[in-house]
């Protein structure tokens, strides 16, 4: 018999100015995540602790998966899914989980790779970002955050 979870996470696009180019135009990068092997380019993101909302829960999470302390500048939207859990578990799981996604603009910290749950990290275009992401939902996100700074 297969049981049934709910899950709340949070993340975001997490971007700083990059470079001013030709047409006077300022440029941003934004920060990438990889887990699986490196096989999964995603935007960082994890688990909304009790008695924490999800914008808090966004910051935090970036931070401790990207080293980057950010700020929160606008809600972008929610992700919503399932999936299977089978890891370490006997009876499969199916998971409805929520992700809320925040545009995070980042203030201090240095991009690493120190937490256990990444393998890679980048900076990044939003347009390469948009092509390296492995979930679409995730690319709306990124897309909303490029017609938010036109």
């Amino acid at each position: 018999m297969r049981t049934v979870r709910q899950s709340h996470s949070a993340g975001g696009v997490a971007y700083r100015p990059a470079e001013i180019g030709d047409d006077g135009v300022e440029r941003v990068q934004m920060a990438l995540i990889a887990t699986a092997h490196s096989s999964r380019w995603q935007l960082p993101k994890g688990r909304v602790n009790p008695g924490e909302d999800a914008a808090e829960a966004a910051v935090r999470e970036v931070q401790e998966e990207t080293g980057l302390q950010t700020v929160v500048e606008m809600f972008l939207r929610t992700v919503k899914y399932s999936y299977t859990d089978t890891y370490r578990r006997v009876v499969p799981e199916t998971v409805n989980k929520k992700v809320d996604f925040y545009l995070l603009r980042v203030v201090g910290g240095e991009l690493s790779n120190l937490s256990s749950e990444v393998d890679s990290v980048i900076w990044t275009t939003p347009e390469d970002a948009v092509r390296r992401l492995t979930f679409a939902g995730e690319r709306e996100c990124v897309r909303q955050a490029i017609e938010h700074w036109k």
